[in-house]
């Protein structure tokens, strides 16, 4: 904007600048010729100047508007900026809080984030009950910052809470599910797989994520746990709507849950981090420590150079 007001004031000042040397060279031939009809026509160039003014002036009243207006666009802006400076902190405390816990996570259960900004809108959390009962939670919460930290909130409560009362997958979901539906407003929902281990008794919930991958300790992949549950918070459910996946395994085995924002993930060569990529890095033997190591290393090397679009997080869960 200053530079069009720039522009314009140098337009005006030539204009004017030119009047003047026409009014000028007028004169001087009026003298020359001093009668009437010279006379008058001295009156003209007058004339023009004086219109060129009230242009300027005019021209210059309005960019003065304009700019008054652009100053007021700014400092709300700049207000805007500010107040999402703090929302994204108190998010962050918010999360950060929640995530505290990540150092008590048992040892039956691997984490790894990847946050879009400072903090992930992913939420992992596991818990082992007094009674040998190992529960995970992997959440993808609507939205990012303070969005993702409203839902947070809410689903870590009630999920510690039904854990630590050892209540069922069925019994876990439907409560998550009708508590945020109430908790919650509308637009806002959660992504979600809740897994039990019962002594090599797998139950799982699979509610809007990618497909979760169990494998041996050779790495086949022996089940795959569908998305067969809207996710949390969109309609009233009951305990007998939720669809679990149910196995025993006898053997050590292992569980990846994970958020969409890995497999969609492109390289700076614009290949995808797909499912099929996944699955060949699990394809390793365990040596007892996991492949989660080995996942991340791979991933961080095919991401680097390209940004990613979505929080990313994994978790691997450790069966018996």
């Amino acid at each position: 904007m200053r530079a069009i007001h720039k522009i314009r004031q140098q337009r005006f000042v030539a204009m004017i600048i030119a009047t003047l040397i026409c009014a000028l060279c007028l004169a001087c031939f009026a003298i020359s010729n001093p009668t009437p009809t010279y006379r008058f026509i001295l009156l003209l160039p007058l004339v023009l100047l004086a219109i060129c003014q009230i242009l300027l002036y005019r021209d210059y009243a309005q960019l003065k508007c304009r700019q008054n207006k652009f100053h007021g666009i700014s400092r709300r802006l700049i207000q805007l900026k500010t107040q999402r400076g703090k929302d994204e902190a108190l998010a962050l405390k918010i999360l950060s809080h929640i995530n505290s816990t990540a150092k008590e996570v048992p040892d039956h259960a691997h984490v790894w984030q990847k946050p879009l900004q400072g903090f992930s809108g992913d939420l992992a959390l596991a818990y082992k009950s007094e009674s040998g009962f190992k529960y995970t939670l992997l959440a993808d919460l609507t939205g990012h910052g303070i969005a993702a930290a409203i839902s947070a909130a809410p689903v870590a409560s009630i999920f510690r809470a039904t854990a630590r009362n050892c209540l069922s997958v069925e019994e876990i979901v439907t409560e998550l599910n009708n508590r945020l539906l109430e908790l919650l407003p509308a637009g806002f929902f959660c992504c979600a797989a809740i897994i039990l281990d019962d002594n090599g008794t797998v139950t799982a919930c699979n509610a809007g994520l990618p497909d979760i991958l169990i494998t041996n300790d050779n790495g086949n992949v022996v089940n795959t746990v569908a998305s067969t549950q809207l996710p949390l918070g969109i309609e009233q459910i009951a305990a007998s709507d939720v669809e679990v996946f149910t196995s025993t395994f006898n053997q050590r085995h292992q569980l990846y849950a994970f958020t969409d924002g890995l497999i969609e993930t492109k390289s700076a060569n614009d290949e995808v981090f797909d499912l099929d990529t996944l699955t060949s890095l699990i394809s390793s033997k365990n040596e007892g420590t996991g492949r989660i190591g080995n996942i991340t290393d791979r991933f961080e090397s095919f991401s680097k150079g390209s940004a990613i679009n979505d929080d990313i997080s994994i978790v691997e869960v450790m069966i018996r």
